[in-house]
């Protein structure tokens, strides 16, 4: 099942499952119509038999949701680790993991960071939390924060603010790369880490932030 958001920007995509996932893990989605490479998202959601999934607009799977069985594949990746009131951290559709998170192990501060309203009154947002919208940006209201663990999601140059002001601590870095393989075959998600190249698929997508270097371009 498919829900849009008032203006098409987001959508919500709920599928039957019956299986088990964990905060941090996602699955790769394509149909049988397309696309030809796979496409990974975290998980969203997952309870009552069913698995949910937020998804951007514009991207080359979105036309074909409608049109096709969707073919799920997961999950993969690492587990998020379960910390001790933790500090949240999420910009953009990189608020999926973090939801998630919260509803197994729940939180200790939660600042989330928008484009626009249409994606905070699309989401569940918990009432004890920060949502910050463009320009301000989560890095303005998380460097008064005091708790020592902390998990972050979102674009890259939000996590290397995030792991500039708050590096020292017990932060963890959920990462966002593209892949196809989801196994470490394609290494098409390679990133480098304290201990040499990393894969996000399989060796993710969550690290700590002391090991992983951002500013690292695979050639």
């Amino acid at each position: 099942m498919l829900k849009r958001s008032a203006k098409g920007s987001y959508i919500l995509l709920d599928l039957p499952y019956e299986g088990k996932a964990l905060p941090g893990q996602f699955f790769t989605i394509t149909t049988s119509l397309g696309p030809y490479i796979p496409r990974p998202f975290s998980v969203y959601d997952l309870k009552d038999g069913k698995i949910s999934f937020l998804i951007k607009s514009g991207g080359e799977i979105e036309k074909f949701l409608d049109r096709a069985p969707v073919i799920m594949n997961g999950p993969f990746g690492n587990p998020l680790p379960e910390l001790k009131d933790p500090l949240l951290i999420s910009g953009g559709v990189g608020y999926a993991p973090i939801h998630f998170y919260i509803s197994k192990y729940g939180f200790g501060e939660l600042v989330a960071g928008f484009a626009d309203e249409e994606l905070f009154d699309f989401v569940d947002i918990p009432g004890s939390s920060v949502s910050v919208f463009d320009p301000t940006t989560p890095i303005e209201i998380v460097k008064f924060s005091t708790l020592e663990n902390i998990i972050a999601c979102g674009p890259i140059e939000m996590l290397k603010s995030v792991k500039k002001a708050l590096g020292q601590r017990s932060l963890y870095l959920i990462m966002e790369e593209k892949m196809a393989c989801a196994r470490g075959m394609c290494e098409g998600c390679a990133v480098m880490t304290s201990d040499g190249v990393k894969f996000v698929c399989k060796d993710g997508p969550t690290f700590k932030a002391s090991e992983v270097d951002l500013e690292w371009t695979y050639l």
